[in-house]
């Protein structure tokens, strides 16, 4: 037992730092709370030390300089698929800065332990590096030192990175005065910290190595990345938010659909997709032309742009005997009479053809809403008459969060088609997968709505 001895130690240590933070019942409260918040356990300590070294900087800032500008509603400390990830404060604004802060659980170490995500990929890179320390059992945080990216790079043909994706920094490479941080978060011009710009390529990065995260992701959950994928597979994951989002989603007994989802997601992520917007102007293009839809006019003007409501005068006809336009007229008051949805005459409509053991026609109908407040797709699935099977078929619609919806079409019963309607933002995409009942599946490019 030698407290007493460590005590000492440790005091005559803090004579030596230039600042110190003392830590308030209130801020480790707010800690612990935002620690809570993971669903990962394994996280929760790293979380809980992010967020005090966070609050910590927040009190020492508005103490010294309260005319500072802090701006921490998007830093990561806020987004637990981040927290989850890298061990590290990035995305903080202070005045017109990035900023990033560098958890210590001493106050005496002589190295620091960054994320190699911080210092290599553009989207954390910050302008200044400040490390924190924490010293729980004195009830006390520090700043230990910071450093500018640019001095940081010039650093940067000595850092070796571990296997566990990060570098080891001497302390002594950090500006120990925190009077020229607060000097330079108040006059240095921003230009003169320049950052990296980030790559235009990411998404073709990412799908050239698409088939192999579809097989290794799944093998992370609740382990860290650097465990399992290479170091340019893990900057393909950190650099994009819906990966790691994916990652960060809880364990269920419905574990199976969360995997399944994770194909439609980095076919969202890396295909091109259909602007459903054209239609709307009966346009087609490049895209649509390749993957064989084919665009259908608006219904007939007499409705204007009054809701589909009543039974057009071809309803007596058989649909065998219709045109796409005739038949999907026909549908669109059916579901429009039997739910209670109101479908503008005006909205965009297509259809193509395919074949999973039978022939089956999709139609898409989209519109957007009153004041661009979103748009919706609405997805019909048939079988072309003459070309029933026995088979199910399946209709799945996924975003870039989870599996929408899905419905399965049963060709031997009475059932004619079956609909499922998506809404969202303009930033959204929807995928449409169809599925047999044996298995045979066809996934159709993402549809998206671009103002």
């Amino acid at each position: 037992m030698n407290y007493l001895t460590d005590l000492t130690d440790d005091w005559v240590e803090l004579e030596e730092l230039p600042e110190t933070i003392p830590l308030e019942s209130e801020q480790l409260d707010q800690a612990v709370e935002l620690s809570n918040q993971v669903g990962n356990e394994d996280r929760k300590w790293q979380t809980y030390l992010q967020a005090l070294i966070l609050l910590s900087f927040e009190e020492w800032l508005r103490k010294r300089e309260p005319e500072i500008f802090l701006d921490r509603e998007h830093s990561s400390v806020f987004q637990p698929q981040y927290t989850n990830a890298i061990d590290a404060v990035f995305n903080l604004r202070v005045s017109k800065f990035k900023v990033c802060l560098i958890p210590t659980i001493t106050l005496t170490d002589k190295e620091v332990t960054i994320p190699r995500a911080v210092v290599d990929l553009p989207e954390f890179t910050a302008h200044f590096y400040i490390v924190i320390g924490i010293e729980e059992d004195l009830e006390i945080a520090a700043i230990r030192g910071f450093l500018r990216y640019d001095q940081l790079i010039n650093y940067q043909p000595q850092l070796q990175p571990e296997a566990d994706w990060t570098y080891q920094i001497p302390i002594a490479w950090f500006n120990r005065e925190p009077n020229e941080l607060l000097l330079y978060l108040q006059c240095l011009a921003l230009s003169a910290i320049p950052l990296p710009e980030i790559p235009t390529n990411r998404q073709d990065t990412l799908a050239r190595m698409q088939s192999t995260l579809l097989t290794l992701l799944p093998q992370l959950r609740n382990r860290p990345l650097w465990q399992v994928l290479t170091w340019e597979q893990g900057a393909a994951v950190l650099t994009t938010p819906d990966l790691l989002n994916w990652l960060y989603q809880p364990l269920t007994e419905n574990t199976a659909t969360v995997t399944n989802h994770l194909s439609e997601l980095l076919q969202i992520l890396t295909q091109q997709a259909i602007n459903v917007r054209n239609w709307l102007r009966n346009q087609v293009d490049e895209v649509m032309q390749e993957l064989s839809w084919e665009a259908l006019p608006a219904p007939s003007p007499l409705r204007g742009t009054e809701p589909i409501r009543e039974l057009p005068a071809s309803f007596s006809l058989r649909r065998s005997e219709q045109n796409p336009s005739q038949e999907l007229d026909e549908i669109l008051i059916e579901i429009s009479r039997n739910n209670q949805l109101e479908i503008p005459a005006n909205s965009g409509r297509a259809y193509r053809d395919l074949t999973l053991g039978t022939r089956l026609r999709l139609y898409a109908v989209t519109w957007s809403f009153p004041d661009d407040d979103g748009w919706t797709l609405l997805l019909i699935l048939k079988a072309i008459y003459g070309n029933e099977s026995q088979e199910e078929m399946t209709l799945r619609v996924s975003d870039r969060v989870e599996v929408l919806a899905e419905d399965t079409l049963q060709l031997d019963g009475n059932e004619d088609y079956i609909f499922t309607q998506v809404a969202g933002t303009y930033q959204d995409k929807f995928l449409a997968t169809i599925t047999s009942e044996t298995g045979k599946f066809q996934t159709l490019p993402p549809f998206e709505f671009i103002l």
